[in-house]
């Protein structure tokens, strides 16, 4: 009986410091493990400053119950995936994508050289993505002129990469990285594009790096997210900040906008505004603006730059949708493409079924939302020209929309003009682009055509002439006097 009692005194006894030993190894287990994520973090966090970790023995010998698992890899963003979703996006005519040098064009304009600065955004756009150049400069040295659209553009999608390139180094991923470096070069000795850079271009927005010229005035990009919940409270700060700085603009040249003209840019480009967070596919849109005066002997007058865009569905997509609410305007404009199709007005590559209905859905009266009046974009046209103090043609001044492959100009050659359209004898404004002023007859293709470079959203870039002495007075109201 004694042996008995003793065996098992012995047999508890060893229970209980196996069960002890346990728990001290489980102890040691936990420091080690601490001790290993701590040393992970040190060394992700030495790769982000480039300096240089030794690990200690116990991370590469501590094998714990549970492996510390790599983060996955980040995501493009969503405007990136976007992009890199249209086989034809900016333009189709690019298909080398592993040149270290892009060459900015002598002009970097949506407006004035398309067919160029689509082909530099694709470029840019594609050796990103590809990721098989350690290095990227981009060079300015035959760049003489950026304007704002083209120049907004580049920057959202070098952001959006930087950003992604950044995540990457943070999760461990800098290997798969190649690109090391993104650099400006030959710019330092051109004053009009530092005075771009330094103010609404990629050094101001994706540096942070801002300098103050005075011959400058400018609106620096105003993003909105139609996802946030305070989207239209910024929506109408936004507003009045881009009211406020058309007003300052044209304060440099003795002018002023009178009580009715500014409740009227109010109206007009808060229409667009909610238009672009509305109607298009993706949630984010965009506002940004460039003044520059020249004020010499000779003479004094300005040049205003400003753009308003969205990435997402086209003009002629969301009335093409089967789900478009407005079916009365789609059943207009599948009408209008009968007729033109039965004259022959449609050619490929010059003139389409997109060109017609993005040119119709600019009238007065044309919304894909039914309980809408429509009356945004020309109203938009009609006022920023008005900034010039005429709605005539002066070799400088234009305004531009693309949407998809559409691309349309109004630089005062053919005018706006009011006609009742339907039988309530409600007047409403037509720019048809021909002699007739009718909206079913042929525009002329040099102010409306189809483009061969695809622009993923809906843009409308004004850039407008501003001279000191062009009115006798310094108001502008909205009958142009």
């Amino acid at each position: 009986m004694a042996n008995k009692n003793q065996e098992l005194y012995y047999s508890k006894k060893a229970w209980v410091s196996f069960l002890k030993s346990k728990k001290r190894q489980r102890k040691v287990d936990k420091r080690k493990k601490g001790l290993a994520i701590h040393q992970f973090n040190m060394r992700k966090n030495a790769r982000l400053k480039e300096k240089y970790f030794k690990t200690s023995r116990v991370l590469s010998k501590w094998k714990g119950n549970k492996k510390i698992q790599k983060p996955k890899k980040p995501e493009y963003s969503e405007k990136i995936k976007y992009l890199l979703s249209i086989p034809e996006v900016f333009s189709g005519t690019v298909s080398w994508y592993d040149e270290e040098n892009l060459l900015l064009p002598k002009c970097f304009s949506l407006i004035e050289n398309s067919k160029e600065s689509f082909e530099f955004l694709r470029k840019l756009l594609f050796t990103l993505h590809v990721n098989k150049v350690s290095k990227i400069t981009l060079d300015y040295s035959v760049c003489e002129r950026i304007d704002v659209d083209a120049s907004i553009c580049m920057d959202i999608i070098l952001a959006e990469f930087i950003m992604f390139f950044e995540k990457c180094g943070k999760l461990g991923y800098r290997n798969e990285v190649s690109i090391k470096l993104i650099e400006p070069i030959n710019f330092e000795n051109k004053e009009n594009i530092k005075k771009v850079l330094f103010s609404i271009g990629a050094y101001r927005n994706i540096k942070g790096f801002k300098i103050n010229y005075p011959d400058i005035i400018d609106l620096p990009v105003i993003t909105n997210n139609s996802n946030d919940p305070n989207v239209w409270s910024k929506s109408e700060v936004d507003l009045t900040n881009i009211v406020e700085y058309i007003k300052e603009c044209l304060k440099r040249l003795n002018r002023e906008l009178t009580i009715d003209a500014e409740n009227e840019f109010y109206k007009v480009i808060g229409e667009i505004m909610s238009n672009a967070l509305e109607h298009s596919s993706l949630p984010f849109s965009y506002a940004i603006g460039f003044f520059q005066e020249t004020h010499n002997a000779d003479e004094h007058f300005g040049i205003f730059n400003f753009s308003i865009f969205n990435l997402g569905d086209t003009i002629y997509k969301t009335f093409k949708n089967p789900n478009c609410p407005n079916q009365r305007a789609v059943t207009e404009m599948n009408t209008l493409s009968y007729n033109f199709t039965q004259r022959g007005f449609f050619k490929r590559a010059t003139f389409e079924e997109e060109t017609l209905w993005t040119l119709y859905a600019l009238q007065e009266g044309i919304t894909c939302k039914p309980k809408k009046r429509g009356n945004g974009s020309i109203q938009y046209i009609e006022n920023f020209f008005k900034l010039k103090g005429d709605m005539l043609n002066d070799s400088i001044s234009s305004m531009v929309i693309l949407s998809g492959n559409a691309r349309i100009v109004f630089d005062g050659t053919y005018q706006i003009v009011e006609k009742i359209k339907d039988s309530t004898d409600k007047k409403y404004k037509f720019i048809t682009f021909n002699e007739s002023g009718e909206i079913n007859e042929e525009p002329n293709k040099k102010y409306v055509t189809f483009a061969p470079n695809f622009f993923p959203g809906t843009l409308i870039s004004a850039r407008i002439l501003i001279k000191f002495d062009n009115t006798d007075n310094t108001n502008i109201n909205t009958d142009g006097n």
